[in-house]
């Protein structure tokens, strides 16, 4: 099967994470030269309190349930952004109609989410920062039901590491609050490189992304959508897809070489796979750039071989609802180095 690369992105997020990365992979970072990253903010006294007593045996405060269910590692100049996932029930966020004209006929609610961040590869944790973050979220009347629930994410820049996120969620008017523990890992990619070896950051698979006017501040915390650097990314978290659906497919590469004009020449294969059977094999594609976007068509049917009484012959056939893989298969021309990623995802066919 057929498909162009599309480049909607903007130049300048395309350029400074390429040019970030060449140059950080030919002279890569030396441990003394990894900055801490410290941030002094203050957290309430007594949500600082609980998140620092529960942290031992991960205590978490049910009050306002929440949990930490996955998360993304994204490029950033000079560090990676740490996306931090949670699916909420609107009735525990205690959603309520809108009291101002301006927001219409919607329910709406006020939260704030208050964070520690811990070193975790020691016997004991160490605090590296602490911060917060506001969400005001919004529901319209007639999509709202209580027991729906939706995505959040949370995100912060961090380096490579192991790590320890501590987090309450509060409710502003009713003052509810929540807590819960995730530990997680930024790999040190950068020491793909220095190993001859290649890696990516998280395979993102985004059904819509706007370009922001300015740069996402962080730290950050969005309903359905998540902010990185210039762009508004729409997930597709559960990995859920139709036919003909066609996400768009975001990722950086680490560890692979350059020229002297700083382009790459990378080949990348990609099929979809129900088990070792190759369902869909799409036309190779070739890249000067280590960071990727590649829209993927879902296909509606696969070909099969018939032999009846009529002969032999292929005929099309519709998918089955069903898991599949979205196998990547990556080639450095310029380094001679492979490497492959496999994502998973379920077919949904009404």
């Amino acid at each position: 099967m057929n498909f162009k690369k599309f480049f909607a992105l903007s130049l300048v997020l395309i350029l400074t994470l390429t040019l970030a990365f060449s140059l950080a992979q030919a002279e890569p970072q030396k441990k003394d030269q990894k900055k801490e990253q410290k941030q002094k903010t203050t957290l309430p006294t007594d949500v600082k309190a609980m998140l620092e007593q529960g942290l031992a045996n991960r205590q978490v405060k049910p009050d306002l349930p929440f949990s930490f269910t996955g998360h993304y590692i994204l490029p950033a100049k000079g560090t990676y952004i740490a996306i931090f996932v949670t699916r909420i029930k609107n009735a525990d966020l205690e959603y309520a109609p809108a009291q101002s004209i301006s927001a219409g006929d919607s329910f709406q609610t006020e939260s704030d989410i208050f964070f520690q961040v811990y070193q975790n590869d020691g016997a004991t944790p160490k605090l590296v920062t602490e911060n917060k973050a506001y969400g005001q979220f919004a529901i319209p009347a007639s999509d709202y039901n209580p027991e729906g629930e939706s995505f959040y994410y949370l995100g912060y820049p961090l380096p490579a590491g192991k790590y320890i996120l501590a987090a309450a969620l509060g409710n502003r008017k009713t003052k509810k609050i929540g807590s819960t523990y995730y530990e997680f890992e930024i790999p040190h990619y950068e020491e793909a490189y220095k190993n001859g070896q290649m890696d990516t950051t998280s395979l993102l698979l985004l059904k819509n992304y706007e370009q922001l006017d300015t740069p996402e501040n962080f730290p950050n915390f969005h309903k359905d959508y998540f902010g990185w650097m210039i762009l508004k990314a729409y997930p597709y978290t559960e990995m859920k897809f139709k036919p003909n659906d066609q996400p768009t497919l975001m990722f950086m590469i680490y560890g692979t070489k350059f020229n002297e004009s700083q382009k790459t020449s990378l080949e990348i294969n990609f099929d979809i796979r129900k088990g070792d059977t190759k369902i869909v094999t799409f036309t190779p594609m070739t890249y000067d750039s280590p960071f990727i976007e590649q829209p993927i068509p879902i296909p509606a049917a696969k070909q099969v071989k018939v032999t009846d009484d009529k002969g032999e012959r292929i005929e099309s056939r519709p998918l089955e609802a069903g898991g599949y893989e979205l196998v990547i298969n990556i080639k450095d021309n310029l380094g001679g180095t492979t490497l492959e990623k496999r994502i998973p995802f379920e077919l949904i066919v009404e």
